[in-house]
């Protein structure tokens, strides 16, 4: 073959090539994104939710995507207005668009809620990131409740009132309660049962009568969220009463509210020799149940009679219920709601010490974690609120 002829056909067979490999290989298409945004929710009327929606280069094509919004904490036509199928487009040499999402303004207080833009189904386009998360900041103080529920007198026959905390001087009564804070560190730390909260005294507040101790996840001095605790140590004795509590419950995982009693002085040894009362327990994934617990015995565990009350319908979130202690000599009930449904008498407990004929001291608290309601998870909804209308004391 002459060498001319070779060398140009070699050369046309090579450009041949070359553009059926060009042909194989068609532009990119651009990338699709949408980032996180997070805004204030507004008092009332409507606040924009604005997510920008990009693409990472010009097209000489329309693209195309399809919104929806997706519930998490915050919910749909409650806290904001839903999108449900919308298309959204962006012209040839765009390369972003606005979608508003209407936000819901309340004046209730509530944890910070998020909900989802999920992106889908884009014409002559690909995904670089098609959900974004728009988290709705809380700006109010108000407690949402009603003052529905059960409530008790303020006089019974054979007693007299010796002293009350009705909850409406808008501040802590320091006569009666004075804060325990901190993690129980270094003396016990996690106060003995893992427990991961910190107590703070500007946990707990006061609206429209009530004192509300609120639980949140906002970390402090290392331990993950942070409550209050009050008690009436050196203050207030009890000693042969009947206490009432009126009050509203939290919910949630790891959520474990408590009205409980120690004794001032540990007559008969340290803890439990000298006796525990824990008049209500409640953990908040159980939300039709509460505990009433004697603890006592020789150590260093307790021995203890628990019993629980459920309630026939609803929760002790619904609305709000009275826990009830009638301690006489040698005998402890208690009650819900005026329904009996636990007695421990001094024959109860055996061959063990009695310790509960002495004084004692009052406690509330709402513990977060530990070794018995485990700790928060996925499910659980911050803030969580313990509301107080009254604490009654009579003898």
């Amino acid at each position: 073959m002459n060498n001319k002829l070779y060398i140009l056909l070699i050369t046309l067979l090579s450009l041949n090539c070359s553009k059926k490999s060009d042909g194989g290989n068609p532009p990119s298409l651009p990338a699709v994104s949408v980032d996180d945004i997070k805004l204030l929710e507004g008092n009332s009327g409507y606040t924009n939710a604005i997510f920008t929606i990009k693409l990472d280069k010009p097209t000489d094509k329309t693209v195309t995507v399809t919104c929806n919004t997706i519930d998490k904490w915050a919910v749909h036509d409650q806290d904001f207005v839903p999108l449900t199928n919308k298309q959204i487009s962006l012209q040839p040499g765009e390369t972003q668009v606005q979608l508003i999402v209407q936000i819901v303004g309340d004046d209730i207080k509530e944890g910070d809620e998020p909900f989802v833009l999920s992106l889908s189904n884009a014409t002559n386009a690909m995904f670089n990131r098609e959900q974004a998360v728009c988290t709705i900041l809380n700006d109010d103080t108000k407690v949402p409740f009603t003052e529905a529920g059960y409530t008790t007198p303020l006089s019974y026959p054979g007693y007299t009132l010796a002293w009350s905390d009705e909850c409406n001087d808008g501040k802590l009564n320091t006569t009666i309660w004075s804060y325990e804070n901190g993690d129980g560190c270094p003396g016990i730390c996690g106060w003995g049962n893992n427990e991961q909260e910190y107590y703070k005294p500007d946990n707990l507040f006061f609206q429209d009568g009530k004192m509300i101790i609120e639980a949140r996840n906002d970390g402090y001095s290392g331990k993950p969220y942070t409550s209050t605790k009050i008690l009436t140590r050196d203050k207030k004795l009890i000693k042969f009463a009947r206490i009432d509590i009126r009050a509203k419950l939290p919910v949630g995982k790891g959520i474990w509210p408590a009205f409980w009693l120690l004794p001032q002085s540990n007559v008969y040894g340290s803890w439990p020799k000298s006796g525990e009362i824990d008049m209500m327990e409640a953990l908040g994934h159980e939300t039709n149940k509460v505990y009433g617990t004697a603890h006592y015995g020789p150590g260093p565990g307790s021995t203890q009679i628990g019993r629980n009350y459920v309630i026939p319908n609803g929760s002790y979130n619904d609305s709000f219920h009275v826990y009830s202690l009638i301690w006489k000599q040698d005998q402890i009930q208690w009650l819900v709601d005026d329904k009996l449904y636990s007695t421990v008498n001094k024959s109860d407990v055996g061959s063990n010490t009695y310790p509960f004929n002495e004084d004692f001291f009052f406690i509330i608290n709402m513990a977060v974690g530990g070794n018995w309601p485990g700790n928060p998870d996925a499910s659980t909804y911050f803030p969580q609120w313990l509301i107080v209308d009254y604490v009654r004391v009579f003898q």
